[in-house]
């Protein structure tokens, strides 16, 4: 059986190392304790009850501590008449179980515990990340190093887990707050060995200035757009006219021989010649009205 209700933590600060407690006195069971990565725990066993007893402490069934023996080890000392077992410059390799035998003088053993020693590392200084969304809403992240670590909100002393106050789990690592919040927003992380908390101090985000400044944006781009496309059309079909109308026609002359006297009647007529310019071809409609025509001239024999 597991006893995880014997624990207590006693914190002290990270720099100095972490220093936790738990009560293993309860025989016959084995109690849940957790050591933080790097600093102190403090296993509370049963006291000798008379000068003759002999104890014996084992890790994982194998002896590190006995009174009747000379075992020693730097990182591991027992108190015999406070019954505290302790451990410094805890690492990975102190996890696991630990045994307290104790027998009398006759050899009968009269106390038993255990305990089962689990090692985490300490919770790091959490680091807050604050953003304004569209709709003038809030995302706050907490983000801090350790092991099965616990997240917990309070918006100016009071805890966040109103739901006029934030959409999400008021547990997870980020939380997002309705419009209009504002005030002292605190993170408290904690894992089994220690606990750290950071502040942020929060201003109502303004949801519609981003989007009316990007509908601005978008409006004036599509308009530019627009008006580089109407000015280039317009260009193309100005040049394809002048180029349609580009005929140069020559006048049309009627030469009269010299010496002659121009009479009504047959004559002779003499056009001059006409020149296009380079262009796309265009069919020209002429009206027999509009046409000239020379005064002929009668040659005598």
């Amino acid at each position: 059986m597991l006893n995880t209700g014997a624990v207590l933590l006693l914190l002290i600060g990270v720099t100095e190392g972490v220093k936790t407690f738990c009560d293993a006195t309860q025989p016959h069971i084995t109690t849940q304790c957790f050591g933080s990565l790097g600093g102190t725990v403090e296993i509370l066993l049963p006291t000798m009850t008379s000068q003759d007893d002999i104890y014996k402490l084992k890790i994982n069934n194998i002896v590190v501590l006995s009174k009747s023996s000379e075992t020693t080890n730097f990182r591991y000392s027992f108190n015999i008449s406070t019954g505290i077992f302790t451990i410094k410059d805890i690492n990975w390799s102190d996890s696991g179980t630990y045994s307290m035998e104790v027998h009398n003088a006759a050899g009968r053993e009269v106390e038993n515990t255990k305990c089962f020693l689990t090692i985490q590392a300490p919770v790091s200084s959490p680091l807050l990340s604050r953003e304004c969304l569209s709709r003038g809403q809030q995302r706050v992240s907490c983000s801090a190093g350790g092991d099965g670590l616990h997240y917990s909100w309070s918006l100016d002393g009071l805890p966040l887990n109103d739901p006029r106050l934030l959409s999400g789990p008021s547990s997870a690592s980020e939380v997002t707050l309705e419009p209009g919040r504002s005030g002292l927003l605190s993170c408290s992380v904690r894992d089994n060995v220690s606990e750290a908390t950071a502040n942020i101090t929060l201003s109502v985000c303004d949801g519609l200035v981003p989007i009316i400044a990007a509908s601005l944006s978008t409006m004036a781009l599509l308009l530019i757009v627009a008006l580089g496309v109407y000015c280039a059309k317009k260009h193309k079909t100005s040049k394809d006219t002048t180029e349609a109308e580009d005929v140069t026609y020559a006048d049309v002359s009627v030469l009269q021989r010299q010496g002659q006297r121009r009479e009504q009647g047959e004559g002779e007529v003499e056009y001059a010649a006409v020149r296009v310019a380079p262009g796309p071809r265009r069919t020209l409609e002429t009206n027999v009205d509009e046409c000239v025509y020379a005064q002929p001239r009668r040659t005598r024999p």
